[in-house]
């Protein structure tokens, strides 16, 4: 292989090429500290400066040492980003098997388990304040919060067509017998769902959304704090349910309805959105937990955050097998979800906001 310098013998070579290492994981700590893992290098970087991150945006694509100094870096700072472990060499087999993370689609457990444990509380925890005091305290952190920025609101496709769907009459009693009779299923029968159940079932489930909304239409800033599931947005893919077309809808939690996008994906494709797995045909409804990331960015504002939405998710993916359960229906669930394939399916890629599909669930019939 040839070198984009010559060096001395028995000294290491630079690479021809080098690129971000995608084994690095960085967190922004308060008070504008920055804390950062570098796991090329094995060891953990207190901070890092912004030059290094600079050099790190630039090289998120293969550079050549030419192609470095044009971007404005010199041979001894790609050297130190080399030895950091901030940027590796493009064309080593070793970086092949680091970009599986990438490959595969496993980054989400990769921020999991790198995410920071150890970072402070914002509010005077264990000090034995007074309830006012800190509920003052959370005003002025909201107020702080808006200044920057207000709120962003939940975005809302512009549907082909409307689809009511019945409320039920009163809310859900958990039955013991149904929930110990429960079952994974795996093949799911043609039969469809009724527009009764499919209601029942997302309304049941999506109770805490509207209680915070509720909570916040008054116009108080402090209720912006109440944060059930301000990030999310449920996408339903029929496949069979009584009077409802076969398609990709966006859920209306406050009416109730599905809000028709003019996409109809196969049952081929939904699969090939959560790695080939073809157990998911027959009736019911294939549901997309969906992030608006803006929106749950604005609340939550450390390194812990992504931790605690996985938590969510998993906590209104049991909601939607609950209800499921009591209404008859049977389920199974899976996180593998390709982003970008997701985002042609749904139509996320055309709307004006930053959103991805996190989790996926079927619900239906067992066959």
């Amino acid at each position: 292989m040839s070198q984009t310098h010559t060096t001395p013998p028995g000294t290491r070579t630079a690479p021809d090429r080098v690129v971000t290492s995608p084994l690095f994981f960085a967190h922004e700590r308060r008070g504008d500290q920055n804390c950062a893992l570098g796991l090329a290098a094995g060891e953990r970087l207190r901070s890092v400066g912004a030059r290094a991150w600079d050099l790190v945006q630039a090289h998120l694509v293969p550079r050549t040492a030419e192609e470095s100094a044009v971007a404005g870096f010199t041979e001894d700072e790609r050297a130190q980003a080399l030895a950091a472990g901030l940027v590796v060499d493009a064309d080593a087999p070793a970086t092949a098997d680091m970009f599986r993370w990438e490959d595969h689609r496993w980054s989400r457990a990769a921020y999991l388990l790198y995410s920071q444990q150890d970072l402070p509380y914002a509010e005077p925890v264990g000090r034995g304040e007074e309830l006012s005091a800190l509920s003052d305290f959370r005003r002025e952190q909201i107020a702080g919060f808006q200044s920057e920025g207000g709120y962003p609101e939940r975005f809302r496709v512009e549907p082909v067509a409307e689809y009511p769907l019945p409320v039920p009459d009163g809310p859900i009693t958990y039955s013991l017998d149904s929930m110990l009779a429960r079952r994974s299923v795996r093949k799911f029968a043609d039969a469809p769902v009724s527009a009764q159940t499919l209601g029942a079932l997302l309304h049941h489930a999506t109770a805490n959304v509207r209680m915070a909304e509720d909570s916040k239409a008054a116009g108080d800033p402090y209720y912006l704090l109440n944060s059930f599931y301000t990030w999310l947005h449920v996408y339903v893919v029929v496949q069979g349910v009584e009077g409802v077309p076969r398609g990709v809808y966006q859920y209306d939690f406050a009416r109730n309805s599905l809000l028709a996008t003019g996409l109809e994906p196969a049952d081929e494709r939904i699969a090939s959105v959560i790695q080939g797995q073809n157990w998911i045909g027959g009736g019911g409804v294939s549901l997309f937990v969906t992030v608006q990331w803006d929106r749950y960015q604005w609340l939550y504002r450390h390194s812990r955050a992504y931790m605690n939405l996985l938590i969510q998710i998993g906590e209104f993916a049991q909601e939607l097998l609950q209800a499921g359960y009591q209404l008859g229906l049977g389920g199974w669930l899976t996180p593998a979800i390709a982003e970008s394939r997701a985002a042609a399916l749904l139509g996320l890629d055309r709307i004006d906001s930053d959103a991805d599909a996190m989790y996926y669930l079927k619900l239906g019939y067992a066959k």
